[in-house]
């Protein structure tokens, strides 16, 4: 990553009022406060950033200090992007957004509370790199069967929260309850096993349009293999659990990381 800058909380918050710029969509649909708001209380984070020349101070008191036009452009990418990745890894849950504004691609992420990481992604190749570092499991192996198992959201959410305990035989009833039977589920259960790592992947395209478009996975690794989970094709109320290995799941996350990527 070529541009990268570290910036915290208050210091984002004065950018963008200085920027004029809506918040990204990572921080929520809040109001930012009136610039004499920010300029009062954010004062603080005016020394800091001029301190680091990521601000420079203006010779007249009545003109507005400038930021640097590297951090500016990777603002204004987040602020205003038409496209948008969302990666959410856990437990513990952690963020990371790419931002899609024409030719321009930024992670914004936050290695710790208040702290936000910008980094510009030159090309679509970063994208999609970026992702498969954040998201691909170091070692997965093939899947011994290809058969997907269906589950509605409720039910895949109260079994990986039972995994997340330790609690097999929960998990194992939530997919039984579904109809599924105890000798598929057994094994299903023992390869995932207790405490599975999740990357909950959403996409969003034409972000700013009156209709935009949507689609989000869930990338599961456990103890003894990997699951692709998407909406089902052929039932709207129900996820499919994938089993796949390593190289299916590199194409899965190649596939989705260009679908934010198109026309670039």
């Amino acid at each position: 990553m070529s541009l990268t800058f570290q910036i915290s909380h208050a210091e984002l918050l004065l950018l963008l009022g200085l920027l004029e710029l809506p918040r990204p969509f990572a921080l929520g649909p809040s109001v930012l406060p009136e610039r004499p708001v920010l300029e009062g209380v954010l004062g603080a984070a005016v020394g800091s950033l001029a301190a680091r020349d990521l601000l420079k101070l203006p010779a007249q008191a009545d003109h507005l200090p400038t930021p640097h036009a590297g951090l500016a452009t990777l603002l204004r990418t987040a602020a205003l992007a038409d496209s948008l990745m969302i990666v959410a890894s856990g437990p513990p849950t952690r963020l990371s957004h790419i931002s899609r504004a024409g030719e321009n691609f930024v992670l914004h992420s936050s290695p710790v509370p208040d702290i936000h990481r910008f980094a510009a992604l030159p090309d679509v190749g970063h994208v999609i790199d970026t992702m498969l570092a954040m998201v691909m499991p170091e070692n997965i192996p093939e899947p011994v069967s290809t058969e997907p198992l269906m589950l509605d959201g409720e039910g895949l959410l109260t079994a990986f929260n039972a995994l997340q305990h330790d609690d097999l035989d929960t998990a194992a009833r939530v997919f039984q309850r579904h109809g599924h039977t105890p000798v598929k589920v057994r094994p299903l259960i023992e390869m995932i096993g207790s405490q599975p790592t999740r990357h909950a992947l959403a996409a969003i395209r034409q972000l700013r349009q009156p209709h935009s478009e949507a689609r989000g996975a869930i990338v599961v690794a456990g103890r003894y293999g990997g699951w692709w989970v998407a909406p089902a094709p052929d039932r709207d109320d129900l996820l499919a659990l994938w089993p796949i290995g390593g190289p299916g799941l590199r194409v899965k996350i190649s596939e989705f990381g260009a679908w934010i990527c198109e026309a670039a």
